[in-house]
């Protein structure tokens, strides 16, 4: 009897020729499907300003919603076709959200937030007839979320105090408080005008609870998306496994901000931006038109700050942001 085992090298050329990405003797086929999953997401939003008061201040939020992912492919000819995809929370979670100041301990404040995201790509596809495609389209993604419950926290003191300090100490923003406390420009949260510099720091000084109410923010923007994905579906349709990998970049075309704190909208055209979606999937073909899979996807995005001066004393800001989402979905694909 050979009881002799294979040599490692012979174990990985088998796994090659095995593997799905062996497709020498498999034959494309560009067909149409539709697609539907839910699941679990988790997201993830900060927010940066170099300068708030003098300081340098960072937000971070984190939850796990429920949410949805569907579309479609359809073919055009034999090489052609076009995806249209769609992402989307169903169901939100309510999270802490905190924010700290650089060289103070602790936070500056704390709210309780949620956020939604949807998401929608249209994108053209070109088969390589191997299972590979090259990708390019339009991305639209709305980020959504609103903040309340705001408290105060271990540094909140120090920061305000932080904050006085460097307004008194800075010519410009001091000359420009004492000019609109002698033109009775300013007035409390009362009604009443402001008549000295004091008056002033003390309305306006920085007390999470009494300056600040439910904030609705809506972030929504659209990129121009190029990338590259494998799908074993499209080279073998029969019964059995089926594997899907991808990723796109995407590049900022226009960006709308409308936040009720603000009471006004910012927007922006070309730049500021990178998008990033990464998918993999691993599932089972049960019948050329019916197949399911467990499909992992991270949708990434990076913005650059929006900034507004108003007047010497009033600037409308969007900070710096980062968002990112990971998602796990047990997805049905059909064909007919």
């Amino acid at each position: 009897m050979n009881t002799s085992r294979p040599s490692p090298l012979l174990l990985a050329s088998a796994l090659a020729l095995t593997s799905p990405w062996h497709t020498a003797s498999a034959e494309f086929s560009n067909t149409s499907y539709s697609f539907f999953g839910a699941g679990a997401e988790v997201v993830h939003y900060s927010e940066k300003l170099d300068n708030f008061g003098g300081s340098k201040v960072e937000s971070s939020f984190s939850a796990t919603n429920i949410s949805q992912r569907s579309g479609g492919y359809t073919a055009v000819d034999e090489q052609f076709g076009f995806f249209i995809r769609t992402a989307s929370t169903l169901i939100a979670t309510e999270e802490q959200e905190d924010w700290k100041a650089n060289g103070l301990p602790g936070n500056i404040q704390q709210d309780i937030a949620t956020m939604n995201f949807q998401m929608l790509d249209i994108s053209g596809a070109y088969h390589l007839k191997n299972g590979g495609y090259w990708l390019a389209g339009i991305h639209y993604q709305k980020i959504s979320f609103s903040r309340f419950d705001w408290q105060s926290s271990t540094s909140t003191e120090a920061f305000a105090d932080s904050v006085e300090d460097y307004i008194r100490n800075d010519s410009e923003l001091f000359q420009a408080v004492q000019n609109g406390v002698d033109n009775g420009t300013f007035v409390d949260g009362a009604g009443n005008t402001i008549t000295t510099v004091e008056q002033y720091f003390s309305a306006t000084r920085f007390k999470p609870e009494d300056t600040l109410d439910v904030v609705f923010e809506d972030a929504s923007s659209f990129s121009l998306t190029g990338g590259f994905e494998y799908d074993s579906y499209f080279v073998d349709q029969s019964l059995g496994m089926r594997y899907l990998l991808g990723s796109h970049i995407g590049l900022n075309l226009y960006e709308n901000v409308l936040n009720s704190g603000e009471n006004r909208a910012l927007t922006r055209s070309f730049g500021g931006g990178v998008d990033l979606r990464l998918t993999a999937g691993i599932g089972y073909q049960f019948r050329p038109e019916v197949g399911a899979l467990l499909l992992f996807e991270s949708n990434a995005s990076w913005r650059d700050g929006i900034k507004e001066r108003l007047n010497s004393t009033q600037t409308v800001e969007l900070p710096d942001n980062t968002f990112y989402t990971y998602s796990v979905n047990g997805t049905l694909y059909w064909n007919f």
